[in-house]
C-alpha cells in the first residue's frame, strides 16, 4: 500500500458551479445540463495541457465550444465567463467525490489536499460536505494546503513539500491525484511523488505511457491498495 495520497480539488472533488457558468450562456445560447458543464471542464483542461501551459483564454474558449456555443457567440460567452466566474465558484461536489474520498480514507492511508486556490478551499470543501482537517462530522483529511494561503502554487514542488511535511510522510510512496498534466502531473513528478492523472473522459493529450491515469476515485482506491 502507498504511504499517503494527496488530492487536487478542482476537477477531482469540486466542479465549477453550473448555476454560475449558466449566467455566461443563458440569454446568448441555450441552457446546458450540469453534466455538460463537467464534460466541458475536462475538455478545456485537456486543451490547455496540449499547448504546454494553462491559458485561461484557451480554457474558456474550449469550454464554450464544448457546450456547443456557435462561433458567432463565442466572444460574448467568453467575456461573460471572465466576468462571472471567480475562484470562489468551485462549489458543486464532483460526482462520486464524497463516497470515493471516504473509501480512500477507510483504507488507512494518510490523505491530504493540495490545491491552487484563493485561500478559500478549506471553506469550500467544508461547505460542500466533502472533508475537513481533524475530527468532526465530515471525512477527515490530514492537511489542506491552499496556494493562496502558503504563497506558492503548483507546479512548484515546494507546495507538495509543505503538505508532505505537515503529514510527516516522505515523497516516495506518496500519490498525487490531479486533473491537469502540466500543473498536477508535472508538478508532482518534480516533487518526487507518483502522479495519477484524473481524466474521466480518458482524453489526456500526452503520449501513451508517459504517466498513469485514473477516471474515478474508486480507481485511486484500488491502485493505492494494490501499491
Amino acid at each position: 500500500m502507498n504511504s499517503a495520497v494527496l488530492l487536487d480539488v478542482g476537477g477531482v472533488l469540486l466542479m465549477p458551479n453550473p448555476a454560475i457558468m449558466s449566467r455566461a450562456i443563458v440569454g446568448i445560447f441555450g441552457r446546458p445540463a450540469a453534466v455538460e458543464f463537467d464534460r466541458a471542464h475536462y475538455l478545456a483542461v485537456a486543451a490547455t495541457d496540449a499547448i504546454g501551459y494553462f491559458d485561461r483564454d484557451v480554457y474558456r474558449r474550449t469550454y464554450a465550444r464544448s457546450l456547443g456555443v456557435p462561433a458567432e457567440y463565442e466572444n460574448d460567452v467568453v467575456a461573460n465567463m471572465t466576468r462571472v466566474f471567480t475562484g470562489f465558484d468551485w462549489t458543486r461536489v464532483a460526482l462520486g467525490a464524497v463516497r470515493g474520498l471516504r473509501r480512500l480514507v477507510a483504507t488507512g492511508v494518510s490523505v491530504g489536499i493540495v490545491s491552487n486556490s484563493t485561500g478559500t478551499v478549506a471553506g469550500m470543501l467544508a461547505g460542500g460536505g466533502v472533508c475537513q482537517v481533524g475530527d468532526g462530522p465530515l471525512c477527515r483529511v490530514e492537511t489542506i494546503v491552499d496556494s493562496g494561503a502558503v504563497g506558492v502554487e503548483k507546479p512548484d514542488p515546494e507546495i507538495f513539500r509543505i503538505a508532505l511535511d505537515a503529514m510527516g510522510v516522505p515523497a516516495t510512496g506518496t500519490v498525487y491525484v490531479g486533473d491537469t498534466a502540466r500543473i498536477d502531473v508535472d508538478g508532482a513528478r518534480r516533487a518526487g511523488l507518483r502522479p495519477l492523472h484524473f481524466v474521466p473522459l480518458n482524453n489526456c493529450p500526452d503520449p501513451a505511457g508517459d504517466h498513469e491515469h485514473v477516471t474515478s476515485l474508486d480507481e485511486v482506491v484500488e491502485l493505492v491498495v494494490d501499491g
